[in-house]
């Protein structure tokens, strides 16, 4: 855990040791965590499995259409 303090002090470096160690680094205020920092590329992934993980839901639940052709995908697509 990197205080405030040390990160005023050490700026990037500190968070930079930290991420090494543990694989994040988590940021305190007055002894509480308050902020959790993660390399982009777990960030990334941690999206990519709750989107996954989102849509085996709406599979499952029958949240889903088929789209049968390009034109239909392409409307689909504009609609987002």
């Amino acid at each position: 855990m990197i205080s405030i303090l040390d990160l005023r002090k050490r700026g990037i470096k500190a968070i930079e040791e930290e991420i090494k160690k543990n694989k994040k680094a988590i940021i305190s205020h007055r002894g509480v965590a308050k902020y959790v920092m993660i390399p982009i590329e777990e960030f990334i992934d941690i999206e990519l499995e709750l989107a996954h993980k989102k849509v085996l839901e709406d599979y499952k639940k029958g949240k889903y259409e088929v789209l049968a052709s390009d034109e239909d995908i392409d409307k689909h697509i504009e609609s987002l």
